[in-house]
C-alpha cells in the first residue's frame, strides 16, 4: 500500500459508517440523560442553548479541520459534539453543587452569554442549521474531489494535490 492510499483511507475513517453509527449511539445515549437531567429541574432550554452551541462550536473546528488539513476530522465528530456539550455544562454541575453561577464561566463556551441572545434557543438553532450546512458543503465539495482524483492517473493527480483553496472553489472551475 502507498503512502497515498494510506493518507486516503485514514482522511475517510471519520467518516465510515460503522463509526458513525456507533458515534451516534453514544450521542444520543448521552444526550436523552443530560436532556433528562434539565427536564428534571425544570430547564429544558438550559439542554438545548448548550446543545446547540456545541454543535456550532463542533462545525467551526471541522471547518477549520477539513480546510487546513485537506481531510475531514478529527476521528470522532460526534464525540466531538458530546464533549463540547459537557463542556459548556461544566458550570452546572457546579451550580447543582451548589456554587453560584459568576461571569467567569463564559469561559465554558459562554455559559452564560449564551442566554442572552436575541430570540435564545431559536437563533442558535438558525445559527447551527448554518454551521453545520456550512460543513456539509465543503464535505462535499472534498468528497467530489476525491471522486475527481481517484479517476485521475496518478502522475497527473500530483497537480490535483488538495488545498485548502481548492475546498473553497466549486469543481470544475478554473480561475
Amino acid at each position: 500500500m502507498t503512502a497515498d492510499r494510506s493518507a486516503s483511507r485514514t482522511s475517510f475513517r471519520a467518516l465510515h459508517p460503522r463509526s458513525l453509527l456507533a458515534q451516534l449511539t453514544i450521542l444520543v445515549t448521552a444526550e436523552v440523560l443530560l436532556f433528562y437531567t434539565y427536564s428534571v429541574h425544570d430547564a429544558r432550554f438550559h439542554w438545548a442553548t448548550h446543545f446547540l452551541v456545541a454543535l456550532i462550536v463542533a462545525a467551526a473546528v471541522m471547518i477549520v479541520h477539513l480546510t487546513v488539513r485537506g481531510a475531514p476530522g478529527p476521528r470522532f465528530p460526534l464525540i466531538l459534539v458530546l464533549g463540547l456539550h459537557l463542556f459548556a455544562m461544566a458550570p452546572d454541575f457546579v451550580f447543582r453543587a451548589g456554587a453560584p453561577h459568576a461571569a467567569w464561566m463564559d469561559v465554558f463556551l459562554g455559559h452564560l452569554s449564551a442566554h442572552y441572545l436575541p430570540g435564545g434557543d431559536k437563533a442558535w438553532l438558525l445559527i447551527a442549521i448554518v454551521a453545520v450546512s456550512a460543513y456539509v458543503v465543503l464535505l462535499t465539495r472534498w468528497l467530489h474531489g476525491r471522486a475527481v482524483e481517484a479517476t485521475v492517473p496518478s502522475a497527473a493527480s500530483a497537480q490535483l494535490a488538495p488545498t485548502s483553496a481548492g475546498i473553497l472553489r466549486r469543481p470544475g472551475r478554473r480561475r
